[in-house]
């Protein structure tokens, strides 16, 4: 069970995350940027905004990509996904499930969560998503994990102490197209 404190860390290595992922903010001229951050001081994406504009976006960007490498225990990646705002990014979550200690059960979680069944029905899979899609990067993130479970390389055995939420649809026929080619670990 991780300590509040851990909790409160990877809340801040999260807020660091989304921010790392978006170019609004850096490419504001700094006048600009004072005005839209005013009052925000002490907000921990204020501080991850101006990181970002210190050292440029690529390093900044490495600069979290390292952070979250170096976490260690299914616990703490299931954490940052458990209740992650899909609307902050690609970065982490992308970081979590390629991650050596990911876990299928939050594999599982974060598949269902990128809704696979619209690229299904529409394109006969992810792989087939056309790059004018506006979905297109959560598309390519599917075809990481269905890459990655394919080859079993997703852990198991994770304790957790919350529930973990199962958003696969009802009613998904495997033995026949389109959704034969779910892989059986993200099936229920």
């Amino acid at each position: 069970m991780l300590a509040e404190q851990r909790k409160e860390e990877l809340d801040r290595l999260l807020q660091r995350a989304a921010c790392a992922g978006d170019a609004y903010y850096f490419d504001m001229d700094q006048d600009e940027f004072d005005e839209e951050m005013e009052d925000s001081e002490e907000e921990e994406y204020y501080a991850a905004y101006c990181r970002q504009r210190e050292i440029g976006f690529d390093a900044y960007r490495a600069e979290v990509v390292k952070e979250l490498a170096a976490l260690t225990g299914a616990e703490e990646l299931h954490y940052l996904m458990d209740g992650y705002n899909y609307d902050d990014g690609s970065l982490a979550v992308e970081q979590v499930v390629l991650h050596p200690d990911c876990d299928i059960k939050t594999a599982r979680m974060v598949y269902w969560l990128l809704v696979p069944d619209y690229y299904y029905r529409h394109y006969g899979g992810p792989a087939n998503c056309p790059p004018e899609d506006v979905n297109r990067e959560a598309a390519a993130l599917l075809v990481k994990l269905e890459e990655r479970a394919q080859k079993g390389g997703f852990l198991s055995g994770l304790e957790w102490d919350g529930c973990i939420p199962d958003e696969q649809p009802d009613g998904l026929d495997f033995s026949t197209e389109p959704f034969c080619g779910v892989p059986e670990a993200f099936r229920r």
